[in-house]
């Protein structure tokens, strides 16, 4: 294994080669306050990757991805951690994001979970010993359609489900933001199978972390404010992980997007179905005719981060720049479009969770940690 200090400068030069030209991450040398701050418990907790620092022009939006993907994600809870990552996996193929992916893989082989992976990457569930996992992934490759039937029996108990559903948000919204900054994985395709039990074998150490609860929380400001997570609440960690991130989204966004253009985002969100999107991007311009001139090339954007990122191209961004948009603009439209997106997912599967009647009233109020 390379040693530590090679292996973060490894790690953190690799998993940016693919970063899109409009952005510009700051390296841990560089940066201060707050990102500085970030950046350290990233490195000491996980390891620092492109998909953090893309969000270097706005440090409380790399702030709000780490602390929601540490406290929900890293920590083991009524989920453990490895298992966590390999349902982002999961997400990440159906998703479409190559980028996760393949470090979710790597991550979930740096768990000794082979056999998981060779079922996730062959596509073929079967192969997964343990049968609850195997449902768990298949509900995770399923809640991507909004009327999925496996939605109403997922394989989880009450306690666990404000995590899985939590976990569904902080990869739904990596796989997102990951489309929308980098441009493909830079995991070489011939070779690679070695070059992920390699980055696996590297990784082992980060995986076998247990990492303490809460320590990320005070990147943010304790939110106020009621949000439309309510089946978060029986579990506090999740709940104020999620409150403080969401909290910060719609402040920043306030810089960017009008009102009306947000409602109209929110509302056609709201309506979507899930599922694969057309080939051809005509779909999104027929969603666009009610809106202004000056908004359409942002609402665009943010239409196709929320609900399709893998037809984000370098042409579509570079037209919201040539109107003048800022990196700060550019990766506060994609944070909030790509967290709305993923918040949609985790609510419709809550909704199609609640209307089995065998879930009424079942959730405990205080989550325990898995030993």
């Amino acid at each position: 294994m390379l040693p530590l200090t090679l292996k973060h400068s490894v790690f953190d030069k690799v998993s940016g080669l693919t970063m899109r030209i409009f952005f510009h991450p700051v390296n841990l040398q560089q940066a201060h306050g707050l990102l500085k701050a970030v950046l350290l418990q990233s490195q000491k907790d996980f390891f620092i990757n492109g998909t953090i620092t893309s969000h270097s022009a706005v440090p409380e939006l790399m702030a709000g991805m780490w602390l929601a993907g540490r406290e929900i994600t890293l920590v083991d809870g009524y989920l453990p951690a490895w298992l966590k990552k390999a349902m982002g996996a999961a997400l990440s193929e159906v998703n479409q994001c190559p980028y996760c992916e393949d470090m979710l893989l790597s991550l979930t082989l740096g768990a000794q979970e082979e056999k998981l992976v060779q079922a996730l990457q062959g596509k073929n569930l079967a192969l997964i010993n343990d049968k609850q996992n195997q449902q768990r992934m298949a509900w995770v490759k399923a809640s991507t359609q909004k009327y999925a039937t496996l939605l109403q029996t997922p394989p989880f108990t009450p306690e666990q489900m404000p995590e899985a559903l939590g976990n569904l948000i902080v990869f739904g919204y990596t796989n997102r933001i990951s489309d929308f900054t980098l441009n493909g994985s830079p995991v070489p395709h011939l070779g690679r199978r070695f070059f992920l039990k390699l980055f696996g074998r590297e990784l082992e150490e980060s995986v076998s972390l247990r990492l303490t609860p809460g320590l990320a929380l005070d990147l943010l400001p304790e939110s106020l404010e009621q949000t439309d997570l309510h089946w978060a609440l029986p579990n506090p960690l999740v709940a104020d992980s999620l409150a403080r991130w969401s909290q910060m989204l719609d402040k920043q966004i306030r810089h960017v997007l009008s009102e009306e253009a947000m409602s109209l985002i929110r509302q056609n969100v709201l309506h979507w179905e899930g599922g694969p999107a057309p080939i051809s991007r005509a779909w999104v311009e027929e969603e666009l005719t009610a809106v202004s001139e000056r908004e359409k090339k942002r609402v665009r954007i943010a239409l196709l981060v929320a609900k399709a990122s893998y037809q984000i191209d370098d042409g579509l961004i570079q037209e919201v720049v040539d109107d003048g948009f800022t990196e700060a603009e550019l990766i506060t439209l994609g944070a909030w479009s790509a967290f709305l997106g993923a918040k949609t997912v985790a609510n419709w599967c809550w909704e199609a969770y609640k209307a089995n009647s065998a879930h009424q009233d079942t959730f405990k109020s205080k989550p325990c940690l898995v030993g």
